[in-house]
């Protein structure tokens, strides 16, 4: 069937008394007037276009219009016409004037060969043929036609922005008249009719032979109150029972618990020039969108919004008061309580799955009726037809607000495409019915291409972590949602906010609010978090077992199988010994993985059944466990890459002690492995908690003997890999043994001379760059507190002292964590709050990846950033720290002219990094050989960076500066710049509010820095 573009007004016509012309004659020259008087209403509004096109006849005396590319505006216009041109051919035929029924609606149309098909056909003819419209008509004779409107046509013309434009503006002096029509089967209609409101009362009133419009007996308080039961608490597993190992749940409002979800909408510009992202909340687009597709993985909110939701109406239509006052829609959701609030039908999709291969299903064709089915299925509903047929009613009048979640959360593959193939007749049979529907990724081209609207949720950022930490704290003291927590809340807010924003690896996981949920319960329970990092992946990943342990019991499994089962794979993810880590891996490959485990537990299952039960489990973790999922069909991998890291390193911790066999030979390989950086990270930790200090002892010793070489290549990398290890257990109060810590600081010692012009000559710059990541990891001595003054250095013929490096990382984040983003003191330069606010800015971009490098430049700051922090040291130091002047830093690298900070040597891999030989900023100081002439290191190369000079040589209007600051001159090239942007006279410039992946800054402060 051909499909046209949706939705489209049509206009139908119907006329009075044909049938009662008795010859072919009288009856063809009535039409011939119809079909004139239906041109000339037309053809001004369609301009040049046939009417030929848009006009078909029906059967008799009956039209469509079918007024596709046109707007409800000009569908309403044509009705003003046809009554003016009507009233004009009646005068010129008295004997036998022409009186229609003109209906209009809103809609999807298909045409199947030459016949016309869909619901909104059916619609107009229903509205057009009922009764009291006939009624009207014949009543009034003074006016050639009765007009009636759907529900969805008036919704969009009401609201058009075309319903003023002066050549389709319709009377606002008439009157029109809302009511509900009993239509065939017993379904009611919303129609709007334009007639006088009392005028139409006392008419039915005063005809009691016809059919009246009683107001319908449905009771739906039952069903709504089921569904307010189901939706209007967020539970939570464990509260007060240690790591939540518990399985006792606690109930909290929903709408004081729930934080916004937030997504990305692509726009323009504020300059109108290029694209960008803009913030939306999922609750604003829903009065924007009759058709949205909420996509995000599983943990990330779906379900919890769509609860929101239909909590929030049912409440307004139970007559729930809402305590600020208005609706609980217009609240909460931000729609329009003006109109009357869509009736709620929340179903999980996953439960209509279980519904067609169960034995209640009804046998028959997958349509939009197998909904209906299980919605009489539901708690409270009404098993009586009439019931049903009110639903269905008010589902294609667009009454109903349907949400659907979890269209991809169906294990079955056959079953899965029934469910698609019920939705999808569903959304081509009620185009007045605003749908959302919940699905994770792999959805999204196909609801793409049935024209919904796709939003992606972002993960939480550092403001709706705070933002749902406080709502927590709230919710348990019974505190009001509206304001800051205080006294033991306040406190306890407090704490966690630290214990989780302060802490990378941890921010990292509360991007999710399962598992920012999961960090509130064990802080709770416990007081703080877990210090070391593997004890914080190992209560975390308890608690998301312990909390589905109830649902995994019933289903046939238990926790243990499951994490040996997710260890066994997330090793074999990593590569096994010898192979290469992969994100994700197949039905096929986990048979072989689990299938021991299978046989240990559950040995009722024989060896046929086993791939098949494998792959059950596989689906029923990927849906309930929030560690494992579906990436796409058939294709599964941990919910975030450090769980599979974490359990990989657990699955190292149970293998023997074996140097052949064990887990060493495994660990030996991969030490320098960047792809098993994290996994070695943990290692250590999982060691202690199984183990005791002599298993990380071991450990030790066994990587200083594998880097037993006397090159300094071989000491840094001992001393790069030996602080990785140590760094993570520190917490742990892990001491090594007396004669492993003695040569970890002598090889450390040594280890620094890579940042020496003579051990920079010994070690070229690829063996360089992974130890000197490796210190940084470990902990840079060069960077300790104890040692800022020392790393200025004074310029000659000027007043200041530079900076030896530019900023790194590791010193920045002090900045960000002591609430540098939140101060307005620290932004003191003009503008500098306003860009922040703007921007949204709570710290540098892609920040999470940048604090994997503590050595490295801090990038993706603008000049108002870089300024901030300057103001926030100033006081932190007691000593005035600013941004270089331009002319200062020349000097710093060229005070006698010099092509290049070294001199007049053209650049090689040796001197800087540039021309995106490494791909990525490096540690800094990596270059000796490319230090300026007073031991500056990377002045050329690395990372640009900002001075307090204004550029005045770019082209930049006064709107430019005003929307993205004043431009400010950048010195010195970076890691992307060719070779001649490496020159020490360069200038380059930017705005101030602007950020890059290859910009930084170096501080200055007073010469007497250096010398108090």
């Amino acid at each position: 069937m051909q499909k046209l573009p949706s939705p489209i007004p049509i206009v139908t016509v119907d006329m009075e008394a044909f049938s009662q012309l008795r010859t072919v004659d009288e009856q063809a020259a009535v039409v011939k007037r119809l079909q004139e008087v239906l041109r000339k209403s037309l053809q001004p509004l369609i301009g040049f276009a046939d009417p030929e096109q848009i006009l078909r006849h029906g059967t008799g005396d009956g039209y469509y219009l079918y007024l596709e590319g046109f707007s409800t505006p000009v569908a309403m216009r044509f009705a003003l016409n046809l009554e003016n041109f009507l009233r004009t051919d009646n005068a010129a035929h008295t004997g036998y004037p022409l009186r229609l029924r003109v209906g209009l609606t809103l809609g999807s149309v298909g045409l199947q060969g030459d016949q016309y098909l869909g619901a909104a056909l059916t619609e107009a003819a229903r509205l057009i043929d009922h009764p009291w419209i006939k009624t009207l008509l014949e009543d009034r004779q003074e006016n050639p036609l009765v007009l009636v409107a759907s529900k969805f046509f008036w919704d969009d013309w009401s609201t058009h922005g075309l319903r003023s434009h002066p050549e389709l503006a319709y009377p606002e002096d008439r009157p029109w008249t809302r009511d509900e029509l009993t239509v065939k089967f017993g379904e009611i209609m919303v129609a709007h009719i334009q007639v006088e409101k009392k005028y139409f009362e006392d008419r039915k009133q005063e005809s009691p032979t016809l059919p009246r419009d009683e107001p319908s007996s449905i009771d739906l308080t039952p069903w709504l109150q089921g569904l307010l039961d189901r939706t209007r608490h967020i539970r939570i597993i464990g509260i007060g029972a240690g790591d939540g190992g518990g399985n006792a749940a606690h109930q909290y409002p929903i709408e004081n618990l729930y934080t916004s979800l937030k997504s990305r909408n692509d726009r323009m510009t504020i300059s109108g020039i290029g694209r960008e992202l803009e913030e939306v909340s999922l609750a604003g687009l829903l009065p924007q969108h009759k058709r949205l597709f909420i996509e995000g993985d599983p943990g990330s909110g779906k379900t919890t919004f769509l609860h929101l939701a239909a909590a929030m109406l049912a409440k307004d239509l139970l007559g729930e008061v809402c305590p600020k006052g208005g609706s609980w829609r217009k609240e909460y959701l931000g729609m329009d309580d003006t109109r009357p609030a869509p009736k709620p039908l929340f179903l999980k999709l996953s439960d209509l799955a279980v519904f067609l291969t169960g034995d209640n299903a009804l046998h028959g064709k997958d349509d939009r009726f197998r909904l209906l089915d299980l919605l009489r299925n539901t708690k409270g509903a009404n098993r009586d037809p009439a019931w049903s047929s009110h639903w269905q009613s008010s589902l294609e009048a667009g009454e109903v607000l349907l949400l659907l979640d979890g269209l991809d959360e169906v294990s079955d593959a056959g079953v899965r495409e029934r469910v698609f193939a019920i939705f999808r007749d569903a959304e081509s049979h009620w185009p007045n019915c605003t749908m959302v529907v919940t699905s994770r990724p792999f959805a999204a081209e196909k609801l793409e291409s049935m024209g919904f609207h796709r939003v992606v949720i972002d993960p939480f950022g550092a403001a709706e972590t705070r933002e749902f930490i406080n709502r927590w704290s709230a919710a348990l003291y019974n505190h009001p949602i509206e304001v800051e927590p205080f006294g033991e809340a306040g406190e306890k807010a407090g704490a966690m906010k630290k214990a989780i924003l302060d802490r990378p690896a941890i921010r990292k996981l509360a991007a999710n609010p399962v598992m920012l949920t999961c960090l509130c319960v064990v802080h709770w329970n416990r007081g703080q978090l877990p210090e070391g990092r593997s004890l914080v992946y190992k209560v975390v990943i308890s608690w998301l077992l312990n909390s589905h342990e109830e649902i995994r019991k019933s289903h046939g499994y238990n926790n243990r199988f499951a994490l040996e089962a997710f260890s066994a794979i997330a090793f074999a993810m990593m590569g096994g010994r010898k192979g290469n880590k992969r994100a994700t891996f197949d039905l096929q490959e986990t048979c072989e993985i689990v299938r021991p485990l299978v046989t240990r537990y559950f040995s009722d299952v024989g060896f046929s059944q086993v791939c098949d039960f494998i792959s059950e489990w596989l689906r029923f973790e990927a849906l309930h466990s929030n560690i494992l999922l579906e990436k796409n069909k058939d294709q599964f991998g941990f919910w975030h890459l450090t769980f599979q890291e974490y359990l990989a390193a657990q699955e190292l911790a149970w293998m023997r002690d074996d140097r052949d066999s064990g887990w060493w030979p495994v660990v030996a390989d991969r030490l320098e492995d960047a792809q098993w950086r994290e996994t070695i990270d943990l290692f250590p930790g999982v060691l202690l908690d199984g183990g005791g200090s002599n298993k990380v002892d071991d450990l030790l010793s066994r990587v200083q003997k594998k880097y037993s070489g006397r090159k300094l290549a071989d000491a840094a990398r001992m001393a790069g890999v030996m602080g990785r290890i140590l760094e993570p257990i520190k917490v742990y109060q892990y001491r090594p043994q007396a004669e492993i810590q003695k040569r970890y600081q002598r090889v450390l010692d040594r280890a620094m001379d890579i940042f020496t012009l003579e051990g920079a000559t010994k070690v070229p710059i690829k063996e360089r760059l992974p130890a000197a990541e490796a210190l940084g990891q470990g902990g840079d001595p060069r960077l300790a507190e104890d040692q800022w003054r020392k790393n200025f250095i004074k310029v000659p013929g000027t007043d200041i002292a530079l900076g030896r490096y530019p900023v790194t990382v590791q010193e920045y984040q002090r900045f960000v964590e002591e609430g540098g983003y939140d101060n307005l003191d620290y932004w003191q330069e003009e503008h500098a709050w306003t860009f922040r606010q703007a921007g949204k800015w709570a710290e540098p971009a892609d920040w999470p990846q940048q604090l994997d490098h503590p050595n490295r430049p801090v990038v993706g700051v603008s000049w108002c950033e870089a300024s901030a922090y300057c103001l926030w040291l100033t006081r932190q130091k007691g000593v005035s720290i600013f941004l270089p002047d331009a002319n200062d830093w020349e000097k710093a690298a060229t005070p006698d002219q010099r092509d290049y900070p070294w001199g007049t040597k053209e650049p090689t891999e040796e001197h800087a990094n540039y021309a995106g030989k490494i791909g990525s900023p490096s540690p800094v100081g990596l270059y000796p050989l490319g230090n300026g002439p007073y031991d500056h290191c990377d002045l050329a190369g690395n990372v640009g960076e900002w001075s307090r000079s204004p550029w005045t040589d770019g082209d930049w209007s006064d709107e430019d500066i005003k929307k993205f600051g004043p431009p400010k001159v950048v010195r010195g090239g970076s890691w992307l710049h060719p070779a001649g942007g490496l020159r020490a006279a360069l200038r380059n410039g930017s705005v101030a509010g602007y950020r890059s992946v290859n910009l930084g800054f170096r501080l200055a402060a007073p010469a007497s820095t250096v010398d108090p």
